[in-house]
């Protein structure tokens, strides 16, 4: 009987285990699905920037995006000063994602302090304006 009750605790633990790393992996898919969502988001949006390179928001109905595709966060571009800003919230899971995907693109990140972050190996930072908010993942080209 005590091995009945041993072997039906163990098999409890790793019931719980599992469901623990399930959950851990569903986490990781849905900041890859973020981050792919945002990719082809912010290509589209560059693509614009770079054929028209108006000034100020660039609404998403001008944007070449596929019929189907929804955003999963409220992702925004806007062009000022020469540079076009893509950006919207992200967890910092999500944000990460999004750096390894442009694999560690210098022009790829998030807000910190009022910088894109991290910043480069040589430590210079690139200054982001203040309407994009703090912690947001953000691409930023230069469009002189």
């Amino acid at each position: 009987m005590k091995a009945l009750a041993v072997l039906a605790t163990m098999l409890g633990l790793v019931a719980l285990l599992s469901w623990n790393q399930l959950d851990a992996q569903r986490e990781g898919r849905g900041a890859q699905f973020v981050a792919l969502n945002y990719a082809l988001y912010r290509n589209e949006a560059f693509r614009y920037a770079l054929g028209n390179g108006t000034s100020g928001e660039v609404p998403l109905a001008s944007l070449a995006l596929p019929a189907a595709w929804k955003p999963m966060r409220e992702w925004r571009t806007r062009i000022e000063g020469g540079r076009c800003y893509v950006h919207g919230p992200a967890t910092p899971a999500e944000a990460g994602k999004v750096r390894e995907l442009f694999r560690g693109s210098y022009a790829v990140g998030w807000k910190a302090d009022g910088h894109l972050s991290p910043s480069n190996p040589d430590g210079v930072r690139i200054a982001l304006p203040a309407w994009i908010a703090d912690g947001a993942v953000v691409s930023v080209i230069s469009l002189d």
